[in-house]
């Protein structure tokens, strides 16, 4: 049984979840902490992803939010957070490699699928096994003031999409 419910978007005026995530830094380390004490009081754009180094995720769904990162903390988003059912490790790889380029995307690791299980969005992807479904939240004050989740593809958690409902 999911926590949240459900509309045509997904979740909306929920809770974060509350499952533990693992946050890389600048350290080449990480830091393990509740999701929803990390967003707690602040307003957060959290993207979930089905992989790192996926080819949607790494050459589509990604560089949007890069390219719009500023248009983001224009709109009062204190942070843009990107979410995967990975190891820490690669995650941290994820991280140098997306944010390369000056990108302030914090990347988090969610090993086990707690997260996607308390959102109702972990799901079966043929060769990749048990992964997280994309999607990208607007998260505001610890609750999920917005959803989007993708049916297939990258249909509606486009970082566009998301900037016209802040």
């Amino acid at each position: 049984m999911s926590l949240f419910e459900f509309n045509d978007y997904g979740v909306e005026h929920s809770t974060v979840p509350t499952a533990e995530v693992y946050i890389t830094n600048v350290e080449d380390s990480f830091s393990i902490t509740p999701l929803n004490q990390y967003i707690d009081n602040r307003r957060v754009i959290l993207i979930g992803i089905p992989g790192a180094f996926t080819p949607t995720c790494t050459e589509k769904h990604l560089p949007g939010f890069l390219d719009s990162e500023d248009k983001f903390y224009a709109k009062g988003v204190d942070e843009i957070m990107c979410l995967s059912v990975n190891d820490v490790h690669v995650m941290t790889a994820f991280d140098d490699y997306i944010n390369s380029e000056g990108g302030q995307i914090t990347m988090a690791a969610d090993p086990y699928g707690n997260i996607a299980k308390q959102l109702n969005l972990l799901i079966e992807k043929d060769h990749l096994g048990m992964r997280m479904q994309r999607f990208v939240a607007i998260c505001k004050d610890g609750k999920i003031i917005k959803m989007l989740v993708d049916e297939k593809g990258l249909d509606v958690s486009s970082a566009e999409n998301c900037l016209k409902l802040l």
